[in-house]
């Protein structure tokens, strides 16, 4: 029996702890000596009693963070979650070679080849079996007895929460669902209503402007700079710059083992990557020395490959950072399949330092935004008289914002872009000179490297609220939660209050269901009885008709064989019905 349920054990003079077969046994069961820390009265169930009598009150809410790659559940009121796991199962990641659970695009999946049917249907799939498994295994609780609180992203794909509502009402009857923002609730946890959300996922970056509890969906932006993108810059890194240490194969090479430069691919698994970043990798200074990059000419002749392109972009790396890295090198040592000892992997200082900067750095090769250029850019397009308030009270959170380093790092690369570069002395020409026209050339080149000058007077205004170690004293001023959990635990919040978004019971949805495919059927039916209509004006089946023949005249000029003139728009003079979408007329 587990340690959280050693109170449970009914003492010497309670008798034996049943569970009652009527959920009525429990509203009986009001003596003061009930309680998790006492023993038990004969006849109630840790499954129906009250939050008083138990860890497991009824009143209590779940509460569901399920994201693409990593979700989190419990129950309201509670300060962390019951648990925290994958999105995938271990088969899902062999046999599809994925990282989540869905995409943005659900015909971009690993393993559906481009067909969106197919997504969707495997989303479907692997929706119902995590939250089957949120209940089953995880919180080991009845699903028709709670309230369930989903905390929904800025850009939740539409097919993902239909998958989850389904999956909630028609597999676990669940007797109410309410999808809240996970922007809200996360303000909600720092105890603030108004701030700028900046959730650093992991298929992409969002910044959503909340004010006063309302979150502002038509100004928030986003970009695809996020976790996927740099596991997959560091799995670059490693196979181009780590070195890799083979096992000896027997016991006289020992002191003599291969080294070679570079992971190999079949090495350098996605769990490696992972340990990788999450145990060695921070992110480091600003850097600010970055030389002039000379402007070599594109080979046009020949489209780079996709090893090319890598090869290219280590290259810039290290040439970038690879000699101005302080931090050291750092080994880690994993399971080899074959040999007398474990792989070993040297990860350069400068990798470590430096893998995040894809993230925070504008690249001239990539049209995403970086996170600091998506926050301005997102104050400048707010109204003006909400950029002091939500530009001080900006709110970083996100699986990959626990980077240690990222949150400092990110406040010093936004006040780098709002401040002013320094004047150059510059001595003013005669008007329509040489010397004259070039000065002002340089001007306008110095207006174009200063897009944000618009909000240079907001810089004294810049605080993240949760930063760990604040400039000046501003910010730090939230609770220590986890950048990772701050959603979850503002759901847990909101559902102990009971302050929670607007709630779908499951009547409402059933009803709702069945008007929709009521909607469906009457569809249905007018759309037969129209092919039947227009197959009866034209005296042609439209289901045996081929491509290119409801045009009336094939390439030549000629008619088909079934002799149809249709109307293609306003500018045919064709006499037929009113309606030009369907004017079609037999000659």
């Amino acid at each position: 029996m587990s340690s959280s349920n050693s109170g449970l054990v009914p003492g010497p003079s309670s008798g034996p702890l049943t569970t009652p077969t009527k959920r009525t046994a429990f509203a009986t069961s009001t003596s003061a000596d009930a309680g998790p820390s006492r023993a038990r009265p004969a006849g109630s169930s840790p499954a129906y009693s009250s939050r008083r009598h138990s860890f497991y009150g009824i009143e209590d809410r779940v509460v569901i963070d399920p994201g693409s790659r990593v979700w989190k559940v419990g129950f309201s009121g509670e300060p962390d979650p019951r648990s925290v796991f994958y999105s995938l199962d271990l088969s899902d990641l062999e046999d599809t070679r994925a990282l989540e659970a869905w995409d943005m695009d659900l015909s971009f999946m690993k393993g559906v080849d481009g067909d969106r049917v197919e997504g969707d249907r495997l989303v479907g799939v692997r929706v119902v079996k995590k939250l089957r498994e949120t209940y089953v295994k995880h919180l080991m609780t009845d699903s028709k007895a709670r309230k369930v609180i989903i905390l929904e992203n800025t850009y939740l794909p539409i097919a993902v929460k239909e998958h989850i509502a389904r999956a909630l009402f028609d597999n676990l009857h669940v007797p109410s669902v309410s999808f809240t923002p996970a922007s809200l609730l996360s303000l909600v946890a720092c105890g603030r209503i108004t701030g700028l959300v900046v959730d650093v996922g992991w298929l992409e970056t969002t910044v959503t402007p909340v004010y006063h509890s309302r979150p502002l969906y038509n100004l928030s932006r986003s970009t695809p700079l996020a976790g996927r993108r740099l596991h997959r810059h560091l799995k670059t890194l490693l196979h181009h710059y780590a070195l890799y240490i083979q096992p000896p194969t027997f016991l006289g090479s020992i002191h003599d083992r291969q080294r070679s430069p570079g992971v190999p691919m079949d090495v350098s698994s996605d769990e490696l990557v992972e340990r990788v970043l999450t145990e060695g990798c921070f992110v480091g200074d600003l850097h600010l020395e970055r030389q002039e990059e000379d402007q070599q000419p594109m080979d046009i002749g020949q489209a780079p490959t996709e090893d090319d392109e890598m090869r290219r972009i280590a290259e810039e790396w290290y040439e970038r950072y690879g000699s101005t890295s302080t931090a050291k090198d750092m080994t880690f040592r994993i399971k080899s399949k074959s040999g007398l000892g474990p792989n070993t992997i040297i990860v350069p200082g400068w990798i470590r330092e430096r893998v995040a900067e894809i993230l925070l750095e504008d690249d001239g090769g990539s049209e995403d935004e970086s996170i600091p250029r998506l926050i301005l850019n997102c104050i400048m397009k707010l109204p003006v008289d909400l950029r002091p308030s939500l530009i001080s009270s900006l709110l970083i959170v996100g699986g990959t914002a626990v980077l240690s380093g990222f949150i400092p790092r990110l406040g010093i690369s936004l006040l780098h872009h709002l401040l002013p570069p320094p004047a150059s002395a510059q001595n003013k020409s005669p008007l329509n000179t040489p010397d004259s026209r070039r000065e002002e050339a340089l001007l306008w080149r110095q207006k174009n490297r200063e897009p944000y000058k618009e909000i240079y007077g907001l810089s004294d205004k810049l605080v993240i609220i949760n930063d760990p170690s604040p400039v000046d004293g501003k910010g730090g001023m939230v609770p220590r939660w986890s950048t990772g959990l701050m959603g979850w635990v503002g759901g847990s919040l909101a559902g102990a209050l009971k302050t929670s978004s607007m709630e779908i019971t499951r009547e409402s949805y059933d009803t709702s269901l069945s008007h929709s495919i009521a909607r469906g059927e009457i569809y249905k039916e007018e759309l037969d009885l129209s092919s039947i209509e227009m197959s009866t004006l034209l005296g042609v089946n439209i289901e045996d008709l081929k491509v290119g023949q409801a045009l009336g005249a094939d390439d030549a000029g000629g008619e088909d064989e079934f002799r149809i003139k249709r109307k293609r728009g306003w500018n045919d003079n064709v006499i037929g019905m009113n309606d030009w979408t369907r004017g079609a007329v037999r000659v």
